[in-house]
């Protein structure tokens, strides 16, 4: 396989990492916040409360760069976009 565009190819490989970033530092601290029984979930207070829905945005977000830096990665092999999309 040979890259057809070396940018969309390097833009590609930053997303991935950064998407994957978030994906690796963030999934333990939800996973310990989603495996909190009922009553101790309660007993947080609202700050916490906040930190976990906005933890809940930050990984969406980070598997979503992820799927687009593959998507990048891709379309940076097809000849088709060698120049630029048309």
């Amino acid at each position: 396989m040979e890259i057809k565009n070396q940018t969309l190819f390097f833009v590609g490989i930053i997303v991935l990492i950064l998407g994957m970033l978030i994906i690796i530092f963030d999934y333990p601290q939800l996973q310990l916040l989603e495996s909190m029984d009922s009553e101790s979930y309660y007993m947080l207070d609202q700050q916490k409360k906040d930190i976990h829905q906005r933890m809940k945005i930050e990984i969406s977000i980070g598997i979503g760069l992820f799927v687009t830096g593959i998507g990048l990665l891709a379309v940076s092999f097809l000849k088709r976009f060698e120049n630029r999309l048309r």
